[in-house]
Parts: structure tokens; sequence; C-alpha cells
């Protein structure tokens, strides 16, 4: 394959065959009617460089471009990666990219008039984009997906007023974030082009920007989770919806999405829309159930923020919005806590550890079994074990089914107390530990436990740790005394076996 290596001005106004091209600080235009093509070994186009195409040009292998590219009215077609750390301007050209492979282009803050995906190979039909990337006029989907997440990135392509997006269709969709911006939002209800209708109804929002992030499957990104309990899903989809102005009356908005955003639910009959404030907070219901078997649902919200859909069978759960423990006075811990919205819930199991790994319930509450509202729960722990000076509090969330979550642990910090020893609790059930509570002088000493007659049954050799494990096991039914003695003290305390 021939080079060509340019350093002065040329005008090409005759079609050239497939030749690798460096243009190494020359003005190269091509003329109208002029087809020019570059082999396999690409284009590069050096740091002082300028090519304008005016007519045809298609690259076969990678294009970079440190210079300047005026794509005027011309057509470019490429069929490598293209890398951009110059200026592009976009003039009124479509660039098609139709390689066989996947391509990688890497905008550099550039904008380009029209952006067409034209990719004939299965399996290796992707667009990625390396950075944020505007098309100011046209995006056509013909064969192919664009992706905007690269590596860990997730960029943005960017829709402005009056850009189009068209060709969408299962197998071929932009994947990860698709921003679309409409002017002067009034009056009629406005088609966004990716699964957005917005009917703004009697409000006047001004400029409307909808952001749609699909084809992810990562939670709180591309799809609505809970985060106690990854069984509940949402599609694929997420739409975060920003007006200049918020609606002062509710409006109307409709979601679509393709079969390929399903995330794995395959029953839409009873569908239903929630919305979430901004990431990270509690998803909400804005809609009642309706079949969207033809996957498209509208609903009116008072404000707009960001979207998804559930199906009845995976719903978003109970959404745990605050859970407090804090000490009531000396002898008392106060647990708190309050959800946005509720499914099927039927009640939660506040449990008490003292070492945050082992827990045990000490009371339950019901449940508002299906609600969209927030509810306020407490219970109030006034049996607590003594010569403790730390406690580590949880929920367990039971639903009607029978599932369980778990919300994060507390801790409580208690008043420090006087030199002593408990067990917990004092009855135990045959067979079960029990667990021994020591706030004395941290020296080696042996814990006894005696029955009634003052005998010993068990002798257990201990540290001076603030916990440890009763030896109960194997003992008859019964009342027993536990001895803890050291070099400089002694405590007894009692448990019943039953």
């Amino acid at each position: 394959m021939t080079k060509l290596y340019f350093a002065a001005s040329l005008l090409l106004a005759a079609p050239v065959a497939a030749q690798d091209l460096t243009n190494a600080g020359a003005t190269i235009t091509v003329q109208s009617g002029t087809a020019v093509y570059v082999g396999t070994g690409g284009l590069s186009n050096q740091a002082g460089g300028t090519i304008t195409n005016q007519g045809t040009l298609r690259v076969d292998g990678p294009t970079a471009n440190a210079g300047t590219i005026d794509l005027s009215n011309g057509a470019l077609e490429v069929k490598g990666d293209f890398a951009n750390s110059g200026a592009i301007v976009p003039g009124t050209s479509p660039v098609t990219f139709s390689g066989t492979a996947d391509q990688l282009l890497t905008p550099g803050g550039a904008t380009f008039y029209q952006l067409l995906l034209n990719k004939p190979t299965a399996g290796a039909n992707t667009l990625r984009l390396a950075g944020d990337l505007t098309v100011s006029n046209l995006l056509s989907l013909t064969s192919g997906l664009v992706t905007t997440k690269n590596g860990s990135t997730v960029n943005t392509l960017r829709l402005p007023n009056e850009a189009t997006l068209a060709g969408e269709a299962s197998g071929r969709y932009v994947l990860g974030n698709l921003e679309i911006t409409r002017n002067a939002v009034s009056g009629a209800a406005v088609d966004f082009g990716h699964g957005a209708v917005l009917d703004p109804t009697t409000n006047n929002l001004g400029t409307v920007a909808i952001t749609r992030t699909a084809g992810l499957l990562t939670d709180d990104v591309s799809r609505g989770v809970n985060f106690a309990n990854t069984a509940y899903k949402g599609i694929d989809r997420i739409w975060t919806v920003v007006p200049a102005t918020q609606p002062s009356a509710a409006v109307q908005l409709t979601l679509s999405w393709l079969p390929d955003n399903d995330n794995g639910l395959i029953d839409f009959s009873q569908a239903r829309v929630w919305q979430q404030s901004a990431v990270g907070q509690p998803w909400a219901v804005r809609s009642p159930l309706a079949n969207a078997s033809s996957r498209s649902i509208s609903m009116n919200p008072a404000s707009l923020s960001r979207f998804t859909v559930s199906n009845a069978a995976n719903p978003l759960p109970v959404t745990l919005v605050d859970f407090s423990a804090q000490a009531d006075g000396p002898a008392a811990v106060r647990l708190s806590w309050t959800t946005a919205q509720e499914l099927n819930n039927a009640g939660f199991t506040v449990e008490r550890s003292f070492d945050a790994r082992s827990f045990a319930a000490i009371g339950t509450v019901a449940g508002a079994g299906t609600s969209t509202t927030r509810h306020d729960y407490a219970l109030l722990d006034t049996k607590l074990p003594g010569s403790v000076t730390v406690l580590y509090y949880r929920l367990s969330q039971t639903d009607a089914s029978g599932e369980v979550s778990y919300s994060p642990i507390r801790s409580v910090a208690l008043a420090p107390q006087a030199a002593g020893f408990a067990v917990y609790p004092t009855h135990v059930a045959a067979g079960q530990a029990a667990t021994y509570l020591y706030t004395g002088p941290a020296e080696a000493g042996t814990l006894q436990v005696l029955d009634l007659l003052g005998r010993t049954v068990r002798t257990l050799a201990v540290d001076g740790r603030a916990t440890g494990e009763v030896p109960l096991a194997g003992l008859a039914i019964g009342s027993y005394v536990l001895r803890y003695t050291t070099a400089t003290t002694r405590f007894t305390s009692r448990c019943v076996v039953e």
C-alpha cells in the first residue's frame, strides 16, 4: 500500500485510489464531486494540518486528528477508530461509522452535524464513545449499537434542540447516557425521541433536558433497585428529567422502552412508574398499576426528576429512609426508623447484639402492608443487660411471602457502669447458650457453674474480657448459680435452664 505524505497545500479534484495519508502541516481540500479513499493504514492529520472535505472521504483504517478537519458539506466514512485531539468543524457533513469491527470514537470535545451508524457485522457492531459528544442535527442508527460507557466512565451523547434521533430498535440503540434537549416546552406534548414524551399540560417548563440511561445493568444508574433486597428490580432504563422551571401543576409523562431493556422481567400487564428525587434517594410510586405490555406507560407527576418502571411481580420494595438508635436515659435505648414506601411489608423485628455479629430479637413492630406514603416507627428497649457499655441494633424486615432483608447496623454507647458480672438471657432453653458480661478488673480468673446444692458442674478459665459464652450445654433443666472469681474480686449471677 502506498503512503501519501503532504507538507504543502494540495487540491484534490479527481478520484484518488486507496492510499495511507499523513498530513504534516499542509492544507488539503477534497473538492465537490471528488472521492478520496484512504487505506487501512489510516489518516493522520498532524498539528498544523488542515483537511477540508467538500466531496467524499473514506478512511478504511484509523483516523487521528491533531490539526483541523473541516467537514464542510462533504461526506466522511470511517471504518476504523477515530481519535480527535484537534479541531473539528462540523459543517453540514454526515459522518458514517461502518467498520466491520467495534470502533472507538474519541471526540476530544468535538461536535458532529450528523452521525450515522451502519455497521454490518453481528457481534462486532458497537461504536464506543471515549468522551462526551454532541450531534447537532441527526443521530441515525441503521445497524449497530452506540455505547457511551468506556471502561468505568459513562460519557454522555447529547442531542441539542432540533437534533433528532432515528432508527432505534432492538439490537440498535444508545447504551449509557443519551441526553436530548428541547426548548420552550409549553402547550403541546413533546416527543423527545428516546422513549420519553412530555406533555406540560398547563405549565411553561422552558428548556427541558431528558437524559436516558439504558443498557448498563447497573443499580441506581440504569435500573432502580432497593439496597436491602436486590431481588426487586426495575427495567434497565432510567430517565432523568431536568426542566428550566419545575411544574406548578401535574404534567403527563409517557415512558417506553425496548425488549433489550426488560432486565429479565417477563410480564408488564401490571406495571407502575417510580420516581426518585436524586441518585441514592428512595424510590416512590408515581402511577397506579397499568397494563404496559406494549412497553409503554404514562403517569402524571407533580414534579420532574428521575423515573423508571417495574412490574407487580418485581416491584421496588420497602425503602428505609432512616434508622437510628440512641440512649434514652441510663437504662433504655430508643430505636426509630422511617419508610418512604412499603410493599407487602408484614413487619419489622428489632435485633440486638453485644458484638455486632450475633443478634437476638428483642421486639417486633407491624408493618404498613402496601403504602406509598411515609411511615414512622419506634421501639423502646428498656431491658438492657447489665454491665455493658456498647450495644448494636439492626432491623429485620419481613414481607408477606416470608422473605427477609436487613438494615444497616447501628451502635449505641451507654454510660459506664460499676464493676460487675451478669448473664443474658437469664432464662435459657435447654441446649442453648447464654452470654456473660463482665466489667470488673481485667485479670485472669475462673467461671464456675454451680447447681442449687452448691456442686460445681462446669468450670471455665476466663481472662478478663468483657463478654464470653457461659458453658451450659448438656446441663439438666433447673436453676444454676454462676460464680466469676479473680484474684481481687468475686461476682455471682443466676440463670435458669428451661
